[in-house]
């Protein structure tokens, strides 16, 4: 039983430096050309929350007031307006591409 176990740990801290090598070599991406980004830090703060809590974390409409702390109503006129303001500086970040197609509704 002592065999088996220190053999476990040696595969555990064997395991855990490949990991450390690996995470090591991974290269952080250069998102300052990255339209999207540019657009998305340009907007306040607020607009930045809203749009993450719909994007990544895939809040509803009612969770999002929640969070909040305003109603339903509220929540998807500050949605709305977001969005709106996104795509404006999509648009003036990039003319050539058509504003409606830049933010994507849930």
């Amino acid at each position: 039983m002592l065999a088996n176990h220190f053999r476990a740990e040696e595969r555990r801290t064997a395991l855990a430096a490949r990991l450390r090598e690996e995470a090591a070599s991974w290269a952080v991406p250069d998102r300052t050309h990255d339209p999207a980004y540019q657009a998305f830090q340009r907007l306040s703060d607020d607009d930045r929350e809203l749009l993450s809590l719909v994007a990544w974390e895939g809040l509803s409409g009612p969770e999002i007031a929640k969070v909040l702390g305003c109603s339903r109503g509220a929540a998807r006129i500050r949605l709305h307006r977001a969005r709106k303001r996104l795509a404006k500086e999509l648009a003036a970040l990039d003319p050539t591409s058509p504003p409606t197609a830049a933010v994507p509704s849930p």
